[in-house]
């Protein structure tokens, strides 16, 4: 039986329907003591990068490659260099149709000379994250939902379902993926069903579980970063139209810096999402150990509170990042699934120091938190996924709370942006705005996303514009990584080390050109092409301002602008003052 339920918003009324069924139907025959589940989802670690060299479970210290050679898997650095391709076409080709023999020729897997997408932490490097695995139950066959990146995938965990999005929006004017990505933000998708790709706005009137909680009076919270911040990108709400533009934003999608204040005051509601900023997320090439440190404090604040005793708590990670995994994902459909992630169920009835082998996904966290709370499913992804049950034992004696001594992590950890170093392939203009394509170590390109707080500077600090800057230039990028693509980042600071000072040179005019625009002039130390805007200023003499169209071939001239001394180029001329009679020196013989 179905009932349709009309979502009211400020952008549409919507009607979509939603699976209803017997409540007692799904109540499970034990009289549950759990009363709270937070989903505590972390960013882009495959199964088999955390957790491949733990005892029993199905992991791997090898990885097949691309040329059908068994290689070891190198060891992860506590922060990368550079985040690996993972969009959905990335996971797709990695995956080889089963084989996971690719994942070494992505895009960003070699970093300094080294294989990076095949590599994997120590149990030295996640210590916290070893002993909650040794402690609680360890799931080993856990899938992404969908073969793909972040925003699907945190769908998939809000709603069962991704809106057949199977990658990160791009073309938003904002630090947003959802319905504050703005006019020109779309996103690929799939027909799950058909396999037909398409494009769409990354905005849906879908149903998700928050709906359904607040429906059946389930008291929930999702916390994540505020609007526009570092980690905005994940919250997935963001998304779903009548939840952004209704008052349930307001009173229930809070900061996650309120997660802990929440539980320590007593108001921990009965499900939670929890996600954080970037670099507390572990999303490469962010630190391990920062983002581990802030995972168990989030724990230790459950705890050591009134409500450890009554809670699951599902530690997660949203997709694969690019990192090896040898455990193929079934095949559903044309999406899913998609590459195994960690998950560990830290709960006082979770089986202790047990692997679960069971085919989940996140599916299954939304199948148990309907199980326990006596809710209707949402879709047939839902309804059909294996339960979280397997990994708990809810008639046995509660396990003690595990509360975590964090690490010291290194200062050299705390990094907030990445500096690279690279030739200017492309310059793009798009609607939504503009981007550099940079050519970087080890041939990998990587996207610089310019935008209106961008500085941009010459090989000594001057400043320089946007318009100065030419394919073939040696650039030096200061920027952030952007998580809607890897080897994407955001630019704070843009140096062209091929651009320099041009002060008050004195040379001839030889040739106009694109009607006065464009000069050819003959300084001393040989032609040059001498560019001319609307702002640059043009002196006649004895005080008089002229145009372009004063200039002409056989005008003495003195220009001041910036120079690009490997092209002979002035691409930005600041000041064109006509003067008697050039001052040329001697062109140096050879």
């Amino acid at each position: 039986m179905g009932v349709a339920i009309a979502f009211s918003s400020a952008c549409a009324l919507t009607a979509v329907s939603i699976k209803t069924g017997s409540v007692d139907a799904h109540r499970s025959s034990i009289t549950s003591p759990i009363e709270h589940v937070v989903i505590l989802e972390k960013e882009n670690h495959s199964f088999d990068n955390i957790f491949g060299q733990y005892p029993g479970a199905d992991g791997t210290m090898q990885a097949q490659v691309s040329s059908g050679d068994v290689v070891p898997l190198n060891h992860t650095p506590d922060h990368t260099l550079l985040d690996i391709a993972h969009a959905g076409a990335s996971a797709a080709y990695a995956v080889d149709s089963g084989r996971m023999d690719r994942f070494n020729t992505l895009p960003g897997a070699m970093q300094d000379g080294r294989d990076i997408a095949t590599s994997q932490y120590r149990k030295a490097d996640i210590p916290l994250y070893w002993s909650y695995a040794s402690h609680f139950t360890l799931d080993d066959h856990f899938f992404s939902t969908i073969m793909g990146p972040s925003f699907p995938n945190h769908l998939a965990s809000i709603a069962a379902d991704s809106g057949n999005a199977v990658d990160n929006p791009t073309g938003q004017t904002h630090h947003a993926w959802g319905c504050d990505g703005g006019a020109y933000s779309m996103v690929d998708a799939i027909d799950p069903q058909t396999g037909r790709h398409y494009r769409e706005k990354p905005c849906f009137d879908m149903p998700t579980l928050a709906d359904t909680l607040q429906q059946h009076h389930v008291s929930w919270r999702y916390y994540a970063p505020g609007l526009y911040s570092s980690g905005y990108t994940w919250s997935a709400l963001d998304a779903i139209r009548h939840i952004r533009y209704s008052s349930l934003w307001h009173t229930n999608v809070l900061p996650d810096t309120q997660f802990v204040t929440d539980v320590k005051h007593g108001q921990l509601p009965a499900v939670s999402w929890l996600v954080t900023s970037e670099e507390n997320s572990e999303h490469p090439p962010y630190s391990m150990c920062i983002g581990q440190d802030w995972t168990a404090r989030e724990i230790n604040a459950i705890m050591h509170s009134k409500y450890w005793k009554s809670t699951v708590i599902v530690l997660t990670w949203d997709d694969f990042g690019g990192f090896y995994d040898h455990v193929a994902p079934p095949r559903q459909d044309y999406i899913s699934l998609g590459p195994r992630v960690p998950t560990i169920i830290i709960s006082p009835y979770s089986q202790k120091h047990f692997v679960d082998h069971h085919i989940m996904d996140f599916s299954s966290i939304l199948r148990f938190i309907e199980d326990t709370f006596g809710l209707p499913s949402l879709n047939a992804r839902d309804a059909h996924a294996a339960s979280l049950s397997s990994s708990l034992q809810l008639a046995q004696a509660p396990l003690p709370p595990l509360a975590m001594r964090t690490k010291t992590c290194p200062t050299s950890d705390r990094i907030t942006r990445t500096v690279l170093n690279g030739t200017l392939v492309k310059i793009s203009t798009h609607s939504y705005g503009r981007d550099l394509q940079l050519r970087i170590q080890g041939g990998n390109e990587a996207t610089l996303l310019v935008g209106p707080s961008t500085v941009y500077r010459m090989a000594v600090p001057l400043p320089a514009h946007f318009i100065d800057f030419r394919v073939g230039d040696r650039i030096q990028a200061i920027a952030r990584p952007d998580p809607q693509r890897a080897l994407t980042y955001a630019s704070r600071t843009l140096v062209d080390l091929d651009l320099t000072p041009f002060n008050a040179h004195h040379g001839l005019v030889t040739a106009v050109r694109d009607g006065g625009a464009t000069l050819k002039v003959e300084f001393y130390k040989g032609m040059m092409t001498v560019r001319i805007t609307a702002s640059t200023q043009i002196h006649l003499g004895h005080g008089r301002t002229g145009a372009a169209s004063d200039i002409t071939p056989g005008t003495a001239v003195q220009i001041s602008g910036i120079r690009n001394q490997r092209l002979g180029e002035i691409t930005t001329t600041y000041a064109l003052d006509v003067v008697s009679t050039p001052k040329l020196r001697e062109r140096s013989k050879p």
